[in-house]
């Protein structure tokens, strides 16, 4: 059992320091001897981990994508919370982890170009990737409606309108300076009023 615990002790490790080294000197220039560099291992023992550098930083991402969720359900299993309520915290606690990991979305745009320049499926990757997340929002709209918070509107169209302000927001982050959080906060606020039946 030590050994499984180690084990995996070292690969947080191995990908912490490796998104350290993608977030100061970019993907393409981040090689697997300057992760093991970085990581005080042998290429040899850094292969016992990883395959390549792709992979390790497929994993950060997953890592990322799997920690989103996590947040994302605790909010979601808060019986204390109205539909409209869950939503508004998802959406919100969606942009403050985007925010968080603004360094890791710099990377992940130049990756992506890189891997569609070369024929790969782009669209595929980054739907593998949240699918649970856009799952877990088109549940809580499929809620709303039922317990009568939320407008019998098309589901994949309520779920599109949100998802694309927080992709935005994703891409703005990526590519501009300083967008503000809190205005995306606001849109999402409006999005979700357009949702909300009226009392």
């Amino acid at each position: 059992m030590a050994i499984i615990v180690e084990h995996e002790k070292r690969k947080k490790e191995i990908l912490e320091k490796s998104m350290e080294l993608f977030c100061k000197e970019g993907f393409d220039d981040v090689t697997f001897q300057k992760i093991a560099d970085a990581c005080g291992i042998t290429r040899t023992t850094l292969y016992i981990y990883f395959k390549n550098k792709h992979e390790i930083f497929n994993f950060s991402i997953k890592q990322a994508s799997s920690i989103m969720e996590a947040k994302f359900l605790k909010i979601i299993k808060d019986p204390s919370l109205t539909s409209e309520q869950c939503l508004r915290r998802l959406t919100s606690k969606a942009v403050d982890i985007c925010l968080a990991n603004k360094s890791l979305f710099i990377i992940l745009v130049p990756y992506l170009l890189g891997l569609k320049k070369s024929g790969e499926n782009v669209d595929e990757r980054i739907r593998r990737r949240t699918i649970k997340i856009n799952h877990l929002f088109s549940l809580i709209i499929i809620r709303g409606q039922k317990s009568g918070e939320f407008k019998d509107a098309g589901i994949k169209e309520s779920h599109e309108l949100i998802y694309s302000i927080i992709e935005d927001f994703v891409f703005r982050l990526s590519i501009m300076d300083s967008p503000d959080p809190e205005i995306t906060k606001s849109v999402l606020n409006l999005a979700i009023d357009s949702l909300v039946i009226k009392k």
